[in-house]
């Protein structure tokens, strides 16, 4: 296994949060918001728990990000009629605008990213990228 796998794959998460956080601050999201925007348009209502697992980010950092997200417009959080423990979180019209564009904008890092590889080299990438995210689920 390469030395310096684990350097590398941070190194391109930073980058990438740097990116975003060039790219949409325009429209007021900072880096660590935009994975935050199709996760939430895609399930209106998700728990704020549930949002933590599929973003693979702790709760604290969860509670963060959504209280400036709440703070900008972009969400509305409720108490679950169901439970009362659980806060469920709803996007606004803002944030289903601001959809269009951080996808954009994930394509163009990605484009930008893998730039110079042929499709095999891509494939491949994607394969064992899938293979290690898996890993790291089962392991954590």
């Amino acid at each position: 296994m390469p030395r310096y796998l684990m350097k590398n794959i941070s190194t391109i998460a930073r980058c990438a949060t740097l990116y975003r956080d060039q790219q949409l601050t325009e429209i007021g999201l900072n880096g660590y918001q935009a994975p935050y925007v199709p996760e939430i348009c895609a399930a209106p209502g998700i728990a704020q728990e549930q949002l933590a697992q599929q973003l693979h980010v702790n709760r604290s950092s969860v509670t963060r990000q959504l209280m400036l997200l709440e703070e900008n417009g972009f969400i509305v959080r409720r108490r679950s009629p169901d439970d009362r423990r659980t806060v469920e979180v709803y996007p606004t019209e803002k944030m289903q605008a601001a959809l269009p564009i951080v996808r954009d904008t994930f394509v163009r890092w990605r484009r930008a990213l893998t730039e110079g590889l042929t499709t095999e080299e891509l494939e491949l990438l994607e394969i064992l990228l899938e293979r290690l995210a898996d890993r790291a689920q089962e392991i954590r």
